[in-house]
């Protein structure tokens, strides 16, 4: 099965992380001065392009930057292969692709050991997703798993500590001192976590705000990636 990734950055960020590119198909017009870069990679990297109208590009998207690529389908990874004793953060309803590409960018950035999402009740990796986390889809590992709850018991016997985000009746997230080996849950913006999810948590922390009540499920986790950060480096 073949999958399409819209965007320069996201394409060139697919090459460099070994993601197998059946074929690239670049603007006609297209200023090659901007896409030397990735001109580079496409022909060191032997891989098959070809130049087109930009109404051909516009089917696939329209935000595609004169840069489409088709590639085999996304690759999860088993949350076993990842789990090292360091952060995973995980999701639980995020079905909106715009926020989980960010959150995998905001997870990438802060040295997350992976991402674990569920196969129901969630987006998937797919074109949107790589755009939005300008890349960091293609070198961050990203389980799909059946039953989070499930997991998250193996994890626990992993000697993780799970942290769940939620809007009230939780602790304030600056007096979380987090393991090191730390499970971070996002929850959906409109739900939460589920139960099965929230009754694992060894602790459940809030963003405190001056104004709105809660934030964007990606801002939260970016928040919440970047306080686990601090508190590594204080110890």
């Amino acid at each position: 099965m073949e999958e399409r990734l819209i965007g320069k950055h996201a394409v060139i960020e697919a090459i460099r992380s070994g993601h197998t590119i059946n074929k690239v198909s670049l603007q006609k017009d297209l200023n090659h001065q901007a896409i030397r870069e990735l001109l580079s990679l496409l022909d060191d990297n032997r891989i098959v392009y070809n130049w087109v109208d930009k109404a051909k590009l516009d089917t696939y998207g329209p935000a595609h930057q004169g840069v489409v690529a088709f590639v085999a389908a996304t690759e999860y990874a088993a949350w076993q292969d990842f789990a090292q004793g360091g952060l995973i953060v995980m999701l639980d309803g995020i079905t909106d692709p715009h926020n989980l590409g960010a959150i995998i960018r905001s997870a990438y950035s802060f040295g997350a050991e992976g991402i674990i999402i569920p196969k129901r009740r969630s987006a998937s990796v797919d074109a949107v997703v790589h755009k939005a986390s300008a890349g960091a889809a293609s070198h961050l590992p990203i389980a799909r798993v059946a039953n989070l709850g499930s997991v998250l018991d193996q994890l626990k016997k992993r000697n993780y500590w799970v942290y769940g985000a939620r809007a009230h009746e939780a602790s304030d997230l600056a007096t979380i001192e987090f393991a090191k080996a730390s499970v971070i849950v996002i929850g959906s913006e409109d739900s939460g976590m589920s139960g099965q999810v929230e009754k694992r948590c060894d602790a459940l922390f809030k963003i405190e705000t001056s104004r709105f009540e809660s934030l964007n499920a990606s801002v939260a986790a970016g928040i919440s990636c970047y306080a686990y950060r601090l508190a590594q480096k204080s110890k």
